[in-house]
């Protein structure tokens, strides 16, 4: 998409953009600097990756005025929208493209959202509520900038990591286009593209309520539990899992206590897709507390594993047998 649709800068400028066009509007500006430039001018992005400061509300509703007066003149001149002036006073918006992080964040104005999208890396951001999210690559949220309802309401698109503030008298909701996660405080993981095209919801602790948008039905999660919602069945299922996994594309780390070897294979099996078995020469009863470093080689992580446990392990494929040594 080399050119944009003048009406999008339009109705960005006015507050009256929708999702799509927002979109279209970010994958525009992400192509090139010269985009960013031409639209929100040089004083806005005065250093590639940098915010500018905001505003305060009152130079905003001048530059605002002085805008939208030179645009009708503009339009009753020429019958038509004149980008080149429009882009003289476009910071009248905040608008944040950082380029080193891949990162695009836009406040609309009218509506007051702000919305967060990851694209090379994983971001970190903290909610006006201090609670904490982690955006995997390609995710993105949106919210009320202020939180100021009775609910504190996120909308998700792709894969995100939550830790969120306590407070009972404002619950805090994640929602996707199938799903909707209810929480009082809490740290889950929400993957809106789980494995075959369902949606996944994994708890690491706190109490989560999870809701089916299409009539999946309704279940609580208690910690290391995980919801699948199948989209094509219109059901939701749980499964027991060791879910800080879930989590482990934020830092490639994945820590654990007082398991035995028994369970620290079955982390290992969700981590790399295979099937490992403990031979019974290994004492299952003695437990251990450490953290395992997700690598690309899962070699690298069993002779790791192995200084601490002491085992041997023979790999097969997909298949793994762990044995004393």
């Amino acid at each position: 998409m080399n050119k944009i649709n003048n009406k999008i800068i339009k109705d960005y400028l006015a507050g009256k953009a929708n999702d799509k066009e927002m979109e279209q509007l970010a994958k525009w500006l992400e192509l090139s600097e010269e985009n960013s430039k031409r639209v929100f001018g040089e004083e806005l992005i005065y250093h590639i990756g940098k915010p500018n400061p905001l505003a305060t509300q009152e130079k905003i509703s001048k530059a605002e005025e002085k805008l939208f007066n030179k645009i009708a003149k503009e339009e009753t001149k020429e019958h038509h929208l004149n980008l080149h002036n429009i882009i003289k006073y476009a910071a009248i918006f905040l608008v944040v493209l950082m380029v080193g992080g891949g990162m695009f964040t836009y406040l609309h104005r009218s509506k007051e959202y702000i919305t967060v999208a990851a694209q090379d890396n994983i971001q970190h951001i903290t909610l006006p509520d201090n609670s904490v999210v982690w955006l995997n690559k390609g995710a993105s949220i949106s919210y009320n900038k202020d939180f100021d309802g009775e609910e504190r309401r996120v909308n998700i698109k792709g894969e995100a990591l939550f830790k969120v503030t306590k407070n009972p008298e404002k619950p805090f909701i994640v929602s996707s286009n199938g799903a909707t996660a209810r929480v009082l405080g809490t740290t889950f993981n929400f993957n809106e593209h789980g494995k075959n095209g369902n949606e996944e919801i994994s708890l690491i602790e706190g109490r989560l309520e999870v809701t089916g948008l299409n009539h999946e039905g309704k279940v609580i999660l208690h910690p290391n539990q995980k919801a699948t919602i199948n989209k094509n069945s219109k059901s939701i299922q749980t499964k027991k899992e060791y879910t800080p996994v879930e989590a482990a594309w934020r830092d490639n780390m994945v820590p654990f206590e007082n398991l035995n070897i028994i369970q620290i294979a079955q982390i290992i099996e969700q981590l790399y897709d295979v099937n490992v078995t403990v031979d019974s020469s290994l004492n299952n009863q003695k437990t251990y507390s450490g953290v395992i470093k997700k690598s690309s080689d899962i070699r690298t992580v069993l002779n790791g594993l192995a200084f601490t446990i002491s085992f041997k392990y023979t790999i097969e494929g997909k298949k793994i047998i762990l044995s004393a040594p």
